[in-house]
């Protein structure tokens, strides 16, 4: 009879863990194309030229000594679209691959033999008579059984990562936009 290890003897465990992992680069390429799919649509328009958002913030003016206001100075904006949407950075952050298998040799066999002997024996001396019988039963009983299970899991984990740094610093800029503009003085 055959160890319990024998059953993984003939696994296919490149298949059952390089699959996987196979797949998981496939899908981390299919990120990245689509990652650059995306900034040439949002960046440019059909005659390759940077698509913009045009627009102009009113922002106050103020005197410097006397902090008085003087009014409000148009200031024209014109941030690339690129830099106001998030750009879809998925990565696939962690692969784990779980191969469990479970072996339970429990093979079932049942057999039974059974037998029984009978005998018997009479006779008979001075006028008596005698009589003899008797039976022998044995019985026997065996039984095995075998069950066999396998698990396979596969965890696969993807992230948006951290806004581009120019999309904070236009933010920022944005923010730094709408403060009183200093003017005059000495």
């Amino acid at each position: 009879m055959e160890g319990p290890g024998s059953d993984f003897v003939g696994l296919p465990m490149d298949a059952l863990i390089g699959a996987p992992l196979d797949a998981a680069c496939k899908a981390q390429f299919g990120l990245g194309n689509a990652m650059i799919q995306f900034v040439e649509q949002i960046s440019y328009d059909k005659d390759k030229k940077t698509r913009v958002l045009d627009f102009t913030i009113n922002r106050p003016v103020v005197d410097k000594q006397t902090g008085e206001s003087k009014g409000l100075h148009p200031v024209k904006v014109t941030p690339p679209l690129l830099g106001l949407v998030p750009v879809p950075a998925l990565l696939i952050e962690d692969v784990t691959v779980d191969f469990e298998m479970e072996v339970k040799s429990a093979t079932k066999d049942t057999s039974s033999t059974e037998a029984t002997v009978k005998a018997e024996a009479s006779g008979g001396f001075w006028g008596q008579k005698y009589s003899i019988s008797g039976s022998v039963t044995t019985k026997a009983e065996h039984t095995r059984s075998t069950d066999k299970s396998a698990k396979y899991t596969v965890h696969v984990e993807a992230k948006q990562q951290p806004m581009p740094e120019g999309m904070a610093k236009l933010l920022q800029a944005m923010a730094s936009a709408v403060e009183p503009y200093p003017v005059g003085g000495g």
